[in-house]
Protein backbone atom coordinates (compact mmCIF):
# COMPACT_ATOMS: atom_id res chain seq x y z
CA UNK A 1 0.00 0.00 0.00
CA UNK A 2 2.98 2.31 -0.34
CA UNK A 3 2.52 4.81 -3.16
CA UNK A 4 5.46 4.86 -5.55
CA UNK A 5 6.57 7.63 -7.86
CA UNK A 6 4.07 6.55 -10.50
CA UNK A 7 1.20 4.15 -11.06
CA UNK A 8 2.28 0.49 -11.26
CA UNK A 9 0.92 -1.37 -14.30
CA UNK A 10 0.41 -5.03 -15.10
CA UNK A 11 -0.36 -6.76 -18.40
CA UNK A 12 -2.90 -9.59 -18.46
CA UNK A 13 -2.47 -10.44 -22.14
CA UNK A 14 -2.64 -13.89 -23.65
CA UNK A 15 -3.64 -14.64 -27.23
CA UNK A 16 -4.47 -10.98 -28.03
CA UNK A 17 -0.74 -10.34 -28.49
CA UNK A 18 -0.34 -12.85 -31.29
CA UNK A 19 -3.48 -11.85 -33.16
CA UNK A 20 -2.51 -8.18 -32.94
CA UNK A 21 0.97 -9.00 -34.25
CA UNK A 22 -0.55 -10.57 -37.37
CA UNK A 23 -0.19 -14.27 -36.58
CA UNK A 24 -2.79 -16.99 -36.43
CA UNK A 25 -2.84 -18.86 -33.13
CA UNK A 26 -1.54 -22.00 -34.83
CA UNK A 27 1.41 -20.08 -36.23
CA UNK A 28 2.34 -18.47 -32.92
CA UNK A 29 1.61 -21.00 -30.20
CA UNK A 30 3.67 -23.79 -31.78
CA UNK A 31 6.75 -21.69 -32.57
CA UNK A 32 9.05 -20.57 -29.74
CA UNK A 33 10.85 -18.06 -31.97
CA UNK A 34 7.55 -16.33 -32.74
CA UNK A 35 6.54 -16.46 -29.07
CA UNK A 36 9.78 -14.75 -28.06
CA UNK A 37 9.54 -12.20 -30.85
CA UNK A 38 5.94 -11.22 -30.07
CA UNK A 39 6.37 -11.10 -26.29
CA UNK A 40 9.56 -9.05 -26.59
CA UNK A 41 8.04 -6.57 -29.02
CA UNK A 42 4.91 -6.35 -26.90
CA UNK A 43 6.95 -5.21 -23.90
CA UNK A 44 8.98 -2.77 -25.99
CA UNK A 45 5.74 -1.14 -27.15
CA UNK A 46 3.67 -1.12 -23.95
CA UNK A 47 6.23 -1.20 -21.11
CA UNK A 48 4.17 -2.85 -18.40
CA UNK A 49 5.87 -3.32 -15.05
CA UNK A 50 4.70 -6.92 -14.70
CA UNK A 51 3.13 -9.68 -16.78
CA UNK A 52 1.03 -12.75 -16.11
CA UNK A 53 2.15 -14.46 -19.31
CA UNK A 54 5.28 -14.36 -21.48
CA UNK A 55 4.26 -17.11 -23.88
CA UNK A 56 4.43 -19.88 -21.30
CA UNK A 57 0.72 -20.46 -20.74
CA UNK A 58 -0.84 -23.41 -22.59
CA UNK A 59 2.37 -24.86 -24.10
CA UNK A 60 0.67 -26.50 -27.07
CA UNK A 61 3.66 -28.46 -28.35
CA UNK A 62 3.87 -30.64 -25.22
CA UNK A 63 0.51 -32.45 -25.48
CA UNK A 64 0.72 -32.36 -29.30
CA UNK A 65 3.77 -34.64 -29.09
CA UNK A 66 1.48 -37.25 -27.53
CA UNK A 67 -1.37 -36.62 -29.92
CA UNK A 68 -3.72 -35.28 -27.27
CA UNK A 69 -4.32 -32.62 -24.63
CA UNK A 70 -7.28 -30.70 -23.28
CA UNK A 71 -6.82 -27.49 -25.29
CA UNK A 72 -7.41 -26.95 -29.00
CA UNK A 73 -7.25 -23.99 -31.37
CA UNK A 74 -10.16 -22.64 -33.37
CA UNK A 75 -8.38 -20.49 -35.96
CA UNK A 76 -11.62 -19.39 -37.62
CA UNK A 77 -12.88 -18.05 -34.31
CA UNK A 78 -9.40 -16.93 -33.23
CA UNK A 79 -9.82 -18.74 -29.93
CA UNK A 80 -7.99 -21.21 -27.71
CA UNK A 81 -10.58 -23.56 -26.23
CA UNK A 82 -10.62 -26.32 -23.63
CA UNK A 83 -12.72 -29.45 -23.37
CA UNK A 84 -14.34 -30.22 -20.05
CA UNK A 85 -12.64 -33.60 -19.79
CA UNK A 86 -12.29 -35.92 -16.81
CA UNK A 87 -8.97 -37.69 -16.33
CA UNK A 88 -9.71 -38.92 -12.80
CA UNK A 89 -12.85 -40.95 -12.17
CA UNK A 90 -14.70 -40.74 -8.89
CA UNK A 91 -13.87 -44.28 -7.82
CA UNK A 92 -10.15 -43.56 -8.40
CA UNK A 93 -9.67 -40.74 -5.89
CA UNK A 94 -7.77 -42.89 -3.38
CA UNK A 95 -5.74 -44.64 -6.04
CA UNK A 96 -4.63 -41.25 -7.36
CA UNK A 97 -3.45 -40.24 -3.90
CA UNK A 98 -1.73 -43.43 -2.84
CA UNK A 99 -0.07 -44.22 -6.19
CA UNK A 100 0.09 -40.84 -7.90
CA UNK A 101 2.98 -41.42 -10.32
CA UNK A 102 1.74 -44.87 -11.35
CA UNK A 103 -1.77 -43.51 -11.87
CA UNK A 104 -0.54 -40.64 -14.01
CA UNK A 105 1.40 -42.96 -16.31
CA UNK A 106 -1.01 -45.91 -16.47
CA UNK A 107 -4.37 -44.09 -16.60
CA UNK A 108 -4.27 -40.30 -16.78
CA UNK A 109 -1.80 -40.19 -19.67
CA UNK A 110 -3.92 -42.62 -21.69
CA UNK A 111 -6.95 -40.39 -21.25
CA UNK A 112 -5.11 -37.34 -22.59
CA UNK A 113 -2.93 -38.85 -25.33
CA UNK A 114 -3.66 -40.50 -28.64
CA UNK A 115 -4.38 -44.24 -28.22
CA UNK A 116 -1.33 -46.39 -28.90
CA UNK A 117 1.36 -43.81 -28.09
CA UNK A 118 4.78 -45.33 -28.75
CA UNK A 119 8.04 -45.13 -26.86
CA UNK A 120 9.38 -42.89 -29.63
CA UNK A 121 6.51 -40.47 -29.15
CA UNK A 122 7.15 -40.44 -25.42
CA UNK A 123 10.79 -39.62 -26.14
CA UNK A 124 9.68 -36.75 -28.38
CA UNK A 125 7.42 -35.49 -25.62
CA UNK A 126 10.37 -35.39 -23.23
CA UNK A 127 12.38 -33.43 -25.78
CA UNK A 128 9.48 -31.02 -26.23
CA UNK A 129 9.31 -30.56 -22.46
CA UNK A 130 13.01 -29.68 -22.46
CA UNK A 131 12.53 -27.25 -25.35
CA UNK A 132 9.68 -25.56 -23.54
CA UNK A 133 11.78 -25.28 -20.38
CA UNK A 134 14.59 -23.71 -22.41
CA UNK A 135 12.20 -21.14 -23.89
CA UNK A 136 10.58 -20.35 -20.53
CA UNK A 137 13.96 -19.85 -18.86
CA UNK A 138 15.27 -17.70 -21.70
CA UNK A 139 12.18 -15.48 -21.78
CA UNK A 140 12.04 -15.11 -17.99
CA UNK A 141 15.70 -14.08 -17.89
CA UNK A 142 15.18 -11.63 -20.74
CA UNK A 143 12.15 -10.07 -19.07
CA UNK A 144 13.94 -9.46 -15.77
CA UNK A 145 17.56 -8.85 -16.69
CA UNK A 146 17.22 -7.14 -20.08
CA UNK A 147 13.89 -5.35 -19.81
CA UNK A 148 13.75 -4.89 -16.02
CA UNK A 149 10.15 -6.10 -15.78
CA UNK A 150 8.57 -8.67 -13.48
CA UNK A 151 6.33 -11.72 -13.60
CA UNK A 152 3.17 -11.66 -11.53
CA UNK A 153 3.50 -15.21 -10.22
CA UNK A 154 6.55 -17.37 -9.55
CA UNK A 155 5.86 -20.74 -11.24
CA UNK A 156 7.93 -22.46 -8.55
CA UNK A 157 5.52 -21.40 -5.79
CA UNK A 158 2.04 -21.67 -7.31
CA UNK A 159 -0.30 -23.08 -4.66
CA UNK A 160 -3.24 -24.77 -6.36
CA UNK A 161 -5.93 -25.43 -3.78
CA UNK A 162 -7.05 -29.07 -4.23
CA UNK A 163 -10.53 -28.22 -5.50
CA UNK A 164 -8.94 -25.98 -8.14
CA UNK A 165 -6.82 -28.91 -9.34
CA UNK A 166 -10.00 -30.98 -9.63
CA UNK A 167 -11.72 -28.15 -11.52
CA UNK A 168 -8.91 -27.43 -13.99
CA UNK A 169 -7.89 -30.88 -15.12
CA UNK A 170 -8.69 -33.92 -12.98
CA UNK A 171 -12.46 -33.97 -12.58
CA UNK A 172 -13.65 -31.19 -14.88
CA UNK A 173 -16.47 -28.77 -14.18
CA UNK A 174 -19.43 -31.08 -14.67
CA UNK A 175 -18.14 -34.00 -12.59
CA UNK A 176 -16.81 -31.68 -9.89
CA UNK A 177 -20.23 -30.06 -9.55
CA UNK A 178 -21.70 -33.51 -8.92
CA UNK A 179 -18.99 -34.32 -6.37
CA UNK A 180 -19.62 -31.07 -4.49
CA UNK A 181 -23.32 -31.87 -4.30
CA UNK A 182 -23.20 -35.61 -3.61
CA UNK A 183 -19.72 -36.61 -2.45
CA UNK A 184 -18.52 -33.71 -0.32
CA UNK A 185 -17.10 -35.89 2.46
CA UNK A 186 -14.96 -37.83 -0.02
CA UNK A 187 -13.76 -34.60 -1.59
CA UNK A 188 -12.85 -33.20 1.80
CA UNK A 189 -10.89 -36.31 2.75
CA UNK A 190 -8.99 -36.37 -0.52
CA UNK A 191 -8.40 -32.61 -0.45
CA UNK A 192 -6.84 -32.85 3.02
CA UNK A 193 -4.45 -35.54 1.84
CA UNK A 194 -3.62 -33.70 -1.39
CA UNK A 195 -2.80 -30.51 0.46
CA UNK A 196 -0.48 -32.26 2.89
CA UNK A 197 1.28 -34.25 0.16
CA UNK A 198 1.50 -31.69 -2.64
CA UNK A 199 1.08 -28.14 -1.28
CA UNK A 200 2.35 -28.14 2.31
CA UNK A 201 5.96 -29.10 1.35
CA UNK A 202 6.09 -26.27 -1.18
CA UNK A 203 4.75 -23.80 1.39
CA UNK A 204 7.37 -24.93 3.86
CA UNK A 205 10.13 -24.20 1.37
CA UNK A 206 8.63 -20.98 -0.02
CA UNK A 207 10.66 -18.65 2.26
CA UNK A 208 13.84 -20.13 0.77
CA UNK A 209 12.89 -19.65 -2.90
CA UNK A 210 14.53 -16.84 -4.87
CA UNK A 211 11.68 -14.37 -5.46
CA UNK A 212 13.67 -11.78 -7.40
CA UNK A 213 11.56 -10.59 -10.32
CA UNK A 214 8.19 -11.76 -9.03
CA UNK A 215 5.31 -9.67 -7.70
CA UNK A 216 3.76 -12.52 -5.72
CA UNK A 217 5.92 -14.80 -3.61
CA UNK A 218 3.00 -17.24 -3.61
CA UNK A 219 0.42 -17.50 -6.35
CA UNK A 220 -2.99 -19.06 -6.72
CA UNK A 221 -6.01 -18.99 -9.00
CA UNK A 222 -9.69 -19.03 -8.13
CA UNK A 223 -11.90 -20.86 -10.63
CA UNK A 224 -13.83 -23.47 -8.65
CA UNK A 225 -15.29 -20.93 -6.22
CA UNK A 226 -17.65 -19.96 -9.04
CA UNK A 227 -19.71 -23.11 -8.42
CA UNK A 228 -19.69 -22.97 -4.60
CA UNK A 229 -22.13 -21.50 -2.11
CA UNK A 230 -21.01 -19.99 1.20
CA UNK A 231 -20.99 -23.24 3.17
CA UNK A 232 -19.25 -25.19 0.42
CA UNK A 233 -16.60 -22.48 0.09
CA UNK A 234 -16.06 -22.57 3.85
CA UNK A 235 -15.55 -26.35 3.84
CA UNK A 236 -13.84 -27.10 0.52
CA UNK A 237 -11.89 -23.99 -0.38
CA UNK A 238 -11.19 -21.63 2.50
CA UNK A 239 -9.37 -24.00 4.94
CA UNK A 240 -6.59 -24.53 2.40
CA UNK A 241 -6.30 -20.93 1.29
CA UNK A 242 -6.21 -19.91 4.96
CA UNK A 243 -3.10 -22.07 5.39
CA UNK A 244 -1.50 -20.29 2.46
CA UNK A 245 -2.34 -16.94 4.07
CA UNK A 246 -0.94 -18.07 7.43
CA UNK A 247 2.33 -19.07 5.73
CA UNK A 248 2.54 -15.70 4.02
CA UNK A 249 1.85 -13.74 7.22
CA UNK A 250 4.38 -15.75 9.24
CA UNK A 251 7.12 -15.26 6.64
CA UNK A 252 6.24 -11.79 5.31
CA UNK A 253 5.45 -13.15 1.84
CA UNK A 254 3.06 -11.68 -0.73
CA UNK A 255 0.25 -13.66 -2.38
CA UNK A 256 -1.16 -12.94 -5.84
CA UNK A 257 -4.54 -14.43 -6.80
CA UNK A 258 -6.10 -14.30 -10.24
CA UNK A 259 -9.84 -14.64 -9.70
CA UNK A 260 -12.14 -15.58 -12.53
CA UNK A 261 -15.88 -15.00 -12.14
CA UNK A 262 -16.98 -13.02 -9.04
CA UNK A 263 -15.92 -13.47 -5.42
CA UNK A 264 -17.27 -10.60 -3.31
CA UNK A 265 -19.96 -12.85 -1.92
CA UNK A 266 -17.11 -14.48 0.05
CA UNK A 267 -15.69 -11.14 1.26
CA UNK A 268 -16.20 -11.91 4.97
CA UNK A 269 -13.49 -14.58 4.81
CA UNK A 270 -10.88 -12.02 3.71
CA UNK A 271 -11.64 -9.16 6.09
CA UNK A 272 -8.92 -9.89 8.66
CA UNK A 273 -5.97 -10.43 6.30
CA UNK A 274 -3.28 -7.83 7.13
CA UNK A 275 -2.54 -5.15 4.57
CA UNK A 276 0.30 -5.88 2.18
CA UNK A 277 -0.15 -9.66 2.17
CA UNK A 278 -2.72 -10.35 -0.55
CA UNK A 279 -3.22 -8.94 -4.06
CA UNK A 280 -6.32 -10.04 -5.98
CA UNK A 281 -7.09 -9.53 -9.65
CA UNK A 282 -10.92 -9.72 -9.76
CA UNK A 283 -12.46 -10.36 -13.16
CA UNK A 284 -16.18 -9.71 -12.74
CA UNK A 285 -16.59 -7.92 -9.42
CA UNK A 286 -17.12 -4.16 -9.34
CA UNK A 287 -13.61 -3.05 -8.40
CA UNK A 288 -14.85 0.07 -6.60
CA UNK A 289 -17.21 -2.02 -4.47
CA UNK A 290 -14.31 -4.43 -3.89
CA UNK A 291 -12.20 -1.59 -2.46
CA UNK A 292 -15.04 -0.44 -0.18
CA UNK A 293 -15.73 -3.98 1.01
CA UNK A 294 -12.10 -5.11 1.44
CA UNK A 295 -9.85 -2.07 1.97
CA UNK A 296 -7.07 -4.37 3.21
CA UNK A 297 -6.56 -6.10 -0.16
CA UNK A 298 -4.27 -4.84 -2.92
CA UNK A 299 -6.20 -4.76 -6.20
CA UNK A 300 -5.03 -5.31 -9.75
CA UNK A 301 -7.20 -4.77 -12.82
CA UNK A 302 -10.07 -2.40 -13.42
CA UNK A 303 -9.76 -1.34 -17.09
CA UNK A 304 -12.78 -2.80 -18.93
CA UNK A 305 -12.39 -4.52 -22.29
CA UNK A 306 -15.67 -2.81 -23.23
CA UNK A 307 -13.69 0.46 -23.23
CA UNK A 308 -10.31 -0.78 -24.39
CA UNK A 309 -11.85 -2.48 -27.40
CA UNK A 310 -14.56 -0.03 -28.43
CA UNK A 311 -14.25 3.41 -26.78
CA UNK A 312 -12.08 6.40 -27.68
CA UNK A 313 -8.63 6.96 -26.15
CA UNK A 314 -10.03 9.89 -24.15
CA UNK A 315 -12.79 7.74 -22.67
CA UNK A 316 -10.23 5.10 -21.71
CA UNK A 317 -7.91 7.65 -20.08
CA UNK A 318 -10.80 9.27 -18.20
CA UNK A 319 -11.79 5.90 -16.76
CA UNK A 320 -8.17 5.04 -15.90
CA UNK A 321 -7.94 8.37 -14.06
CA UNK A 322 -11.07 7.51 -12.07
CA UNK A 323 -9.60 4.12 -11.15
CA UNK A 324 -6.34 5.62 -9.94
CA UNK A 325 -7.89 8.50 -8.00
CA UNK A 326 -10.68 6.52 -6.33
CA UNK A 327 -8.75 3.35 -5.55
CA UNK A 328 -5.55 5.10 -4.43
CA UNK A 329 -2.53 3.31 -2.94
CA UNK A 330 -2.76 -0.46 -3.08
CA UNK A 331 -3.90 -0.49 -6.71
CA UNK A 332 -2.14 -1.79 -9.81
CA UNK A 333 -3.61 -0.58 -13.10
CA UNK A 334 -4.39 -3.49 -15.39
CA UNK A 335 -7.13 -4.95 -17.56
CA UNK A 336 -10.26 -6.38 -16.01
CA UNK A 337 -10.06 -9.71 -17.86
CA UNK A 338 -7.65 -12.03 -19.65
CA UNK A 339 -6.98 -10.27 -22.95
CA UNK A 340 -7.64 -13.06 -25.42
CA UNK A 341 -9.67 -11.82 -28.37
CA UNK A 342 -8.78 -9.34 -31.08
CA UNK A 343 -11.69 -7.05 -30.10
CA UNK A 344 -10.62 -6.87 -26.44
CA UNK A 345 -8.44 -3.80 -27.08
CA UNK A 346 -6.94 -1.51 -29.68
CA UNK A 347 -3.32 -0.45 -29.76
CA UNK A 348 -4.36 3.20 -29.69
CA UNK A 349 -6.32 2.76 -26.46
CA UNK A 350 -3.65 0.69 -24.74
CA UNK A 351 -0.95 3.22 -25.58
CA UNK A 352 -3.11 6.11 -24.35
CA UNK A 353 -3.77 4.42 -21.00
CA UNK A 354 -0.14 3.45 -20.51
CA UNK A 355 1.06 6.94 -21.38
CA UNK A 356 -1.37 8.33 -18.81
CA UNK A 357 -0.08 5.90 -16.19
CA UNK A 358 3.54 6.81 -16.90
CA UNK A 359 2.91 10.56 -16.67
CA UNK A 360 0.36 10.76 -13.84
CA UNK A 361 1.68 12.09 -10.52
Amino acid sequence: FKQGERIPTSGKFWTWKYLDAGYSLHEALYDYEILEKVNSEFHEIYQYDAYMDIGTRNPMRLPAALGGGLHYIDDSGEALLIDDNTTLYREEYMEYLTRTAEFQWSKQLKRMARPGVTIGELRNAVLEFMAFGEYAGKMSDKLLNYYGAMMTINPATIAFIPIETFFIGLRGMRELALDVAKHKDLMKEVSDMMFEQQIAPMLGNAPNVDQNGFVGHLGSVFFAHSMLNQKQFEELHWPYFKKIIDTAVANNLRIFVFCESAMLRFAEFFEDIPKGILMIHPEQDDIFEFRRRLPNIVLSGGMPTSLLGYASPKECVDYARRLVEELGPGFVLSQDKMMSYRCDATRENLLAVNEFAADYR
